[in-house]
C-alpha cells in the first residue's frame, strides 16, 4: 500500500448517457493504448483513489502488466473494502483472485485543489457510485485496461459519509500519520486490514 500516491494527471471525462431520472455516469476520454499523460512514461507503483468533480476513479499502476492482469482488471470478479479509521480513509480492492487484496489510504484534504469534492446527500436509497478503474503500465506509462463497476448502495452511502465526514473536519498531519501508523503495524497486510472494514461490496453489485 502506498501512503497517499500523488498522480499528477489531469481528470478529463466525459458523459456517458444514462436512463432517467438518476445521476449522469461519467467516463474518462483517455483510451486504451494511449498515454495516461502525454510524454509520460513512468508512474509511481501503487494504487490512486480520487473523488474529484466528475466521480471517484482508481488508477492502477504496474510494471510488467501481463495478459492476466489485464483480464482480471478488466473482466475479472471485482470486490471493494471500505476502512475508516478517522482522520484516514482506506479503500481496498481485488480483481480477479480472491489473495490478489490492494489498497489505498485517502485523505480529503491532501488532494489537490481542484479534486476536492464533497459528495452531496442522494435521497434515493437505492443510488448507487460509479468507479472507473484505469490500469497504467508504471514502466511505460501506457493504459493497458480500463473498467466502469457500480458500488453497491450501502457501500455508496458509507463511502460518501466518510469523506463528508472528513472533509468538515479539520486536518491535523500528525493526527493522520498516527492513524496510518496504527493501521499498519497492528494489520500489516491488505487482507489484515480487511478486518477493519466497515463496508464490503462486489462490483455491479
Amino acid at each position: 500500500m502506498k501512503h497517499f500516491p500523488k498522480l499528477e494527471q489531469p481528470l478529463l471525462v466525459e458523459g456517458v448517457e444514462t436512463h432517467e431520472p438518476g445521476p449522469q455516469f461519467l467516463s474518462p476520454v483517455y483510451r486504451v493504448g494511449e498515454k495516461f499523460r502525454k510524454g509520460h512514461d513512468r508512474w509511481p507503483e501503487g494504487g490512486h483513489f480520487i473523488c474529484g468533480p466528475r466521480g471517484h476513479e482508481l488508477t492502477l499502476c504496474r510494471p510488467d502488466i501481463n495478459a492476466d492482469l489485464i483480464y482480471e482488471v478488466r473482466c475479472g470478479p471485482a470486490e471493494f473494502a471500505l476502512i475508516v479509521e478517522p482522520p484516514v480513509i482506506v479503500l481496498a480492492y481485488r480483481f480477479g483472485q480472491p489473495d490478489s487484496w490492494n489498497d489505498v489510504a485517502y485523505a480529503w484534504h491532501l488532494q489537490p485543489e481542484e479534486w476536492r469534492v464533497v459528495p452531496s446527500v442522494d435521497p434515493l436509497p437505492e443510488a448507487r457510485a460509479l468507479l472507473w478503474i484505469t490500469l497504467v503500465g508504471s514502466d511505460d506509462g501506457i493504459i493497458h485496461a480500463q473498467r466502469g463497476v457500480t458500488l453497491s448502495p450501502r457501500f455508496t452511502r458509507r463511502l460518501h459519509t466518510a469523506i463528508r465526514n472528513q472533509a468538515m473536519s479539520a486536518f491535523n498531519p500528525s493526527e493522520c500519520t498516527k492513524a496510518l501508523s496504527k493501521i499498519f503495524l497492528s494489520y500489516p497486510t491488505p487482507v489484515d486490514r480487511l478486518a477493519l472494514a466497515i463496508a464490503r461490496t462486489q462490483g455491479n453489485e
